[in-house]
């Protein structure tokens, strides 16, 4: 099992984090909350949440480590006529999987949770050429190229949706918008 190739860019991109609060009390989880285009990886107790439409956010756990991280993007996946952004699925996940390894969780007890994708706007019947569709499929595809497992899923529908996702446990669930 070895790193997803992303057209030979490198990764070397900083976790960008908006919403981290105060340090935590003894016992409690740090809380993070991530927009479009921002990843956080942890090794440590943290609540992580973000609120998708069509983007898709990738949840990493590591169950040896009960360590793991999050990320949140908006397009499927990057060109070479672009500049390097955590915006896109490819660029987001190689920099999340390369945080995660930074912090000694392994690629081989790595999951995987997948969360978004859905086709606000737009009729289900086109669902397959949306781009919630789209970016849905370059995270399966990412993380089936990189060996991890999806564990669970919960993409696609009309309509957006909160997600919360635990790095000590790996719980993840999603609230309506």
């Amino acid at each position: 099992m070895g790193i997803i190739n992303f057209k030979g860019q490198g990764t070397h991109l900083p976790a960008r984090v908006s919403g981290v609060g105060p340090s935590p009390l003894p016992g409690e989880r740090q809380r993070v909350y991530l927009l479009p285009g921002q990843f956080h990886v942890s090794a440590e107790p943290c609540q992580i949440k973000t609120i998708l439409g069509s983007c898709v956010s990738i949840c990493l756990w590591d169950s040896r480590r009960a360590a793991g991280g999050m990320n949140h993007y908006l397009l499927p996946s990057s060109r070479e006529d672009e500049p390097v952004s955590l915006r896109f699925g490819d660029v987001a996940t190689a920099a999340l999987l390369e945080k995660l390894l930074l912090i000694g969780c392994r690629m081989e007890d790595l999951t995987a949770k997948v969360f978004g994708g859905a086709a606000i706007f737009q009729n289900q019947n086109r669902y397959a050429v949306s781009l919630g569709a789209h970016n849905v499929a370059a995270a399966l595809l990412l993380l089936q190229n990189a060996g991890i497992p999806v564990v669970a899923q919960q993409t696609g529908g009309s309509h957006g949706c909160k997600l919360i996702f635990n790095t000590d446990d790996g719980g993840a669930w999603t609230k309506g918008v």
